[in-house]
């Protein structure tokens, strides 16, 4: 008798489930990994040039495989992203940390530095800082990158050589 038997049996097609998922929580990982890697670079692209250590402080977090995160550490992240509104007042040390990285210095030699401090944090406290966004062109830049990412790696890592 010429016959073909395919057997299909509940344990063997949970080994190869199991095997297959293990292979698809790699992959997504290397996905998120490299998307996240592409992030970093591209908000460290859009942020003020002046602000070094707020560059320096962007980088990824890979929480989980499932999960990886952005993360600016610094406490002024915030309000560069997103600007301040007027009635805010600026803290003396960070005033005096900005104005030392930046090398603001008063252009009249009677002025000190405390008094030019207060007229900048008085000049922010009635009109506020404008927003000067650095994630949210990364997040569209990696909305738009990451279907190509993942193809690429998924390509790599899941199908077989033959049929790339």
């Amino acid at each position: 008798m010429n016959e073909v038997v395919l057997n299909i049996n509940t344990r063997a097609l949970l080994s190869y489930f199991q095997g297959a998922l293990g292979k698809i929580d790699e992959v997504s990982a290397k996905v998120l990994r490299r998307g996240s890697q592409e992030g970093t670079r591209e908000a460290k692209r859009h942020t003020p040039k002046a602000e070094t250590l707020l560059t320096n402080s962007i980088r990824p977090v890979q929480k989980s495989l499932s999960h990886a995160q952005i993360i600016a550490g610094v406490h002024y992240a915030k309000y560069v992203e997103e600007g301040t509104k007027k009635d805010g007042w600026v803290p003396d040390q960070a005033m005096e940390d900005w104005m030392r990285v930046k090398g603001i210095t008063p252009r009249d030699a009677d002025m000190s530095q405390e008094e030019l401090m207060y007229l900048i944090q008085t000049h922010i406290f009635y009109h506020g800082t404008p927003a000067q966004p650095f994630f949210k062109p990364a997040a569209e830049h990696i909305r738009k990158a990451l279907p190509g990412i993942a193809q690429r790696i998924i390509l790599a890592n899941l199908m077989p050589k033959g049929r790339r």
